[in-house]
């Protein structure tokens, strides 16, 4: 994973981008609409490429940019969609479903607030460099009935909770935060593949140091749950209180994960 990491930091400082876009594929393609975000460079083309790409074409697309920084932007993107491709009453359905999952999730916690304090709770984009999820992740634990550890929750100009961006920190950042539950959730990466990258840092001392700090340690598919800010979060909030808390019935059940 430093690899990698190093990699990325060398690519984005020399081209500014990790991708080329494939401009005569989309002229072919014809899209009436074009999603984007432009939350984060890393994980995908960003807003002014796409933005310049529709400006050349005829009819020009519309581009919705999408770039949530919270559980409620994430839900009015399904809204924006929704609306922008003509199926408004299907996505407040769906809108409605998500809600009805976070308000479930919201009350079981509250009962368990009532008999001990919140569970510390970090949650790890990255491990080799360390890296802490920000935007979502600070409310998901919030509302998980957990309290967030290296990144505090703050508000927005909406009056939002939210995270800040994911952030590096150290081995000794972990240690003196005393976590009750560790969750990494490596971004881009399926279980399977950060199982292994766990095991290629099993007998690193800094690794050694922060399993033994933490009680509990989770691994889970930061890929396709955690990282991505769509209506999946919604399961990645089931999850975090149902692991967090030890209740089963509230974890999604095709949600890959592991206790170490």
């Amino acid at each position: 994973m430093a690899s990698v990491d190093k990699q990325v930091v060398e690519k984005m400082k020399d081209l500014g981008t990790l991708y080329v876009v494939d401009k005569s594929r989309i002229e072919a393609l014809a899209p009436d609409v074009i999603l984007t975000q432009d939350l984060c460079r890393v994980c995908s083309v960003d807003l002014m490429t796409v933005e310049r790409i529709a400006q050349d074409m005829h009819p020009r697309p519309a581009v919705l940019n999408l770039s949530p920084a919270c559980m409620e932007d994430m839900l009015d993107n399904v809204t924006e969609v929704g609306n922008a491709i003509g199926l408004s009453a299907q996505a407040a359905e769906c809108k409605r479903l998500l809600e009805a999952r976070i308000a479930r999730v919201r009350s079981a916690v509250e009962q368990c607030a009532a008999k001990q304090p919140r569970l510390r709770v970090l949650c790890l984009d990255w491990i080799n460099p360390y890296i802490v999820g920000g935007h979502w992740m600070p409310q998901i634990v919030d509302w998980a009935g957990g309290v967030s550890l290296l990144s505090p929750l703050v508000t927005d100009a909406q009056g939002r909770l939210r995270g800040e961006g994911a952030k590096r920190v150290l081995s000794e950042d972990i240690v003196a935060a005393k976590p009750d539950i560790v969750i990494i959730a490596a971004c881009g990466l399926d279980l399977d593949t950060l199982r292994r990258e766990i095991d290629n840092i099993s007998d690193n001392s800094e690794w050694l140091a922060v399993r033994t700090a933490a009680p509990r340690v989770v691994i889970c598919d930061g890929h396709h749950y955690f990282n991505r800010p769509g209506p999946r979060l919604v399961d990645t909030l089931e999850f975090v209180a149902g692991i967090t808390h030890k209740i089963p019935a509230l974890i999604p059940p095709d949600l890959p994960f592991q206790e170490l």
